[in-house]
Parts: C-alpha cells; structure tokens; sequence
C-alpha cells in the first residue's frame, strides 16, 4: 500500500517538476488530458472490463454503483446549499456551489487512481462512476445552472446524447458488451495489447497532468482565495463522511464499496467551470474550488483508501 501510495505522489511530483522546468506549460498540458481523456482513459475501460468475468453480483454493484453517485452527488449539493446560504454567499451562487461540490472527477482522476489501489476489478466500478458523472452533469446540473439564467435544459434527450457521445460512456458500453458476449477472445492478441500498452500510459499521464496543473495554477495566488479553500475542505471531508453513511444501507460488495468511497475523495469535476460559465454564474470561484479541491484531494485519496482497506 505505501508503495502505491508512493508512486502516486511521485508522478505528481514529477508533473510539478516539469511546469516549473518549463516543458509543461499550460497549454501543452491541455493537450495533453484532451489525448487522455479521449484516447488513454477509453482503452484503459475497455481492457479492464473486458478482462472481467461478468456476473450477475457485479452488473449489480455496476449498476447500484450508478445510483448512489448520483444520490450522493445530488443530496450533498443541497447540503452545500444550506451551508453556504449560512455563511453568507451569494444565492445567485447557490445553482454553482451546489453542482461544483457535487460532482466528482470520476473520469480523468478517479480511473486511473482506481487502476493504481485497487485493480482491474476497481477500474470497472469506477466507469460506473464515469457513467452517473454524465448522467448528473447533462441532467440535473445542467437544469440546475441554467435556472439562474430561466433556461430549459432541453430535457431527456439531451442527456441521452451527450451520454451516448462520451467517448469514454462508449468505452463502458464496449468493455460490458465484450466481457458479457465473450467477445473478446476473438479479438486478436496483438489488437488487445496495443490496447493495454495505450491504457497504461493513463495513469502516469494524469497524475503528471494534475502536478503540472498545480505548478502553473499559481499556488500564492489560489492561496488567497479563502472562500473556495473552506468549501472545498468542507467538500473533501463531508463528501466521503456521506459515502460511508450511503454504503452502510447499499446492499453492495466490498470492492464496490471501497470504489465508492474513493470515487467521493476525488476533486471536483474539471467540465463544470465550463458548462458554468457557458450557462450560469460564478465560473470563477467554481474554478478555485476545482484548483483546491485536486490539491486536497492528494491527501484524501490514499487517506480515503486505507480507510476503505478497514472497513470494507
């Protein structure tokens, strides 16, 4: 476990150690977790489910798995609500806060993570959380941002299609359709390791990517921005607080779980500043709050894994 523990904060380090060398500035690593994102990460969930023996316990923790996010996504953002309108913020701000603490970054963090500590298997229940992380974010959050603005959200079809465009949802698709059918013993062995050699370039990338991203984020002037350090404390440790109260009614199995849990200590999703400032309001302190809540997050994941190691 230390051992894991290890390398994940020596590839951040490395990333950190390149931005301030100068090899990575920002706009090479945008390009560079545009390449993960849509070439590493779908390899990396179609090997991974593939590989796995699908029953009818797993499709179920898949599925389950789905849900609870995005209950968990959805109830703790209103609890945010409550929180802020206590502290005195802004309620134009209340449809951003809510969706921005809500969301966890699932796809491009919480995959390779989940490869990391907790195996093929891990990586599987993880996609379930790319799955609802889509759902929630073309669904519910969306409607929940363009209300400040008295828009429509163009409904279920919208959500259906941007759904079923994800090019890592069509990686998910593709892995449960492989595992399930068998199909993927007729793939040939070299297609299949062309796979799993692009798949594993994921997980040293985007860590890479998140130390860079906290070299050239400008670390003395995020410190300044107090309001989104608090929510994002707050976000980091109640977040994986209602995980843990969530799983002890979900009838799931302990590597489902433990993914769980995890998927709650990931940092606030990238896409929502985007989709905020496209739609909404606050795009700004949604911003900081992803900055500070990925920083963070490098202590609450391994801390968040040794503790699903006890109780699960």
């Amino acid at each position: 476990m230390y051992g894991q523990f290890f390398l994940l904060f020596a590839l951040i380090l490395v990333g950190y150690y390149c931005n301030k060398k100068g090899w990575l500035n920002r706009e090479t690593n945008k390009n560079m977790s545009g390449m993960v994102v849509h070439v590493m990460i779908p390899a990396m969930i179609i090997t991974a489910i593939a590989n796995i023996e699908i029953t009818g316990a797993i499709l179920k923790g898949f599925f389950l798995f789905v849900a609870a996010q995005f209950a968990l996504a959805v109830v703790f953002g209103y609890l945010m609500r409550f929180y802020c309108r206590k502290r005195g913020l802004e309620e134009k701000l209340m449809p951003m806060l809510d969706i921005t603490t809500g969301s966890m970054n699932t796809g491009f963090i919480g995959l390779p993570v989940a490869a990391i500590f907790l195996g093929e298997t891990g990586v599987m229940y993880m996609s379930a959380g790319v799955l609802s992380l889509n759902l929630y974010l073309w669904s519910y959050a969306i409607c929940t941002i363009e209300s400040v603005n008295g828009k429509g959200n163009g409904g279920a079809a919208r959500t259906a299609k941007k759904i079923l465009t994800n090019v890592n949802c069509q990686a998910v698709f593709i892995g449960i359709l492989l595992a399930a059918t068998g199909a993927s013993a007729y793939i040939p062995e070299m297609v299949l390791t062309f796979l799993k050699k692009v798949g594993d370039l994921a997980t040293p990338l985007s860590l890479i990517y998140i130390g860079a991203l906290a070299g050239s984020s400008g670390i003395m002037s995020l410190l300044k921005e107090k309001t989104a350090f608090e929510l994002s404390v707050v976000k980091m440790i109640g977040l994986p607080l209602l995980a843990i109260l969530i799983m002890m009614v979900v009838p799931a199995g302990p590597m489902a779980k433990s993914a769980f849990l995890l998927a709650a200590a990931l940092p606030a999703a990238v896409v929502v500043p985007m989709m905020v400032e496209q739609y909404g309001y606050g795009e700004k302190l949604s911003s900081d709050i992803v900055l500070w809540s990925t920083l963070i997050s490098m202590v609450t994941m391994p801390l968040c894994v040794w503790i699903a190691g006890i109780l699960y």
